[in-house]
This record gives structure tokens, sequence and C-alpha cells, in this order.
């Protein structure tokens, strides 16, 4: 599986962008951040990958975005920043 993390700058922005993916219908979580990203206010908004372009529509400000790619079985994924 294959996700797209956004990292906020305050836990208030991240509330934003949680409740920015409410009102678009858009399947996403809100997780704590992973201990491998060292940014941000401890927060991250989580969303599968093929739901990014309908994000990127919605009106919220993150810090950074990373992909995370987990392999069958493993519970550490592999991070990128997302380019």
């Amino acid at each position: 599986m294959i996700y797209v993390l956004f990292t906020f700058d305050s836990s208030s922005q991240a509330m934003k962008g949680e409740m920015a993916l409410e009102d678009g219908n858009i399947k996403g979580r809100l997780v704590p951040l992973l201990p491998e990203i060292d940014a941000g206010c401890g927060l991250a908004l989580r969303v599968e990958k093929e739901l990014d372009m309908e994000v990127s529509k919605l009106d919220f400000t993150y810090r950074d975005k990373y992909i995370l790619e987990y392999e069958d079985g493993q519970r550490k994924p592999k991070i990128k920043a997302y380019s």
C-alpha cells in the first residue's frame, strides 16, 4: 500500500487539513508523525496515493509531503520525500 503523508507546523494546521478532507469527502486519517521524520508538530495527515490529486485541490496549509510505501507483511514503511 502506498500513502502520501502531509506534515504540519502546528496541530491546528493538522486539524484544518483533516477538516478539509472531511469537507471534500476524501478518506484520510490524522496520525502521529513517524519518528524517522523529524519535522513539525508531531501530527501528520495520511491519505492513499490514488487520492493525492483530489487532495491537492483542497485549501489547507502543510509543511512537507512524503511517500510511505508499505511492503507486504512489513510494519515499517519505506519513506521518501515527495517530488
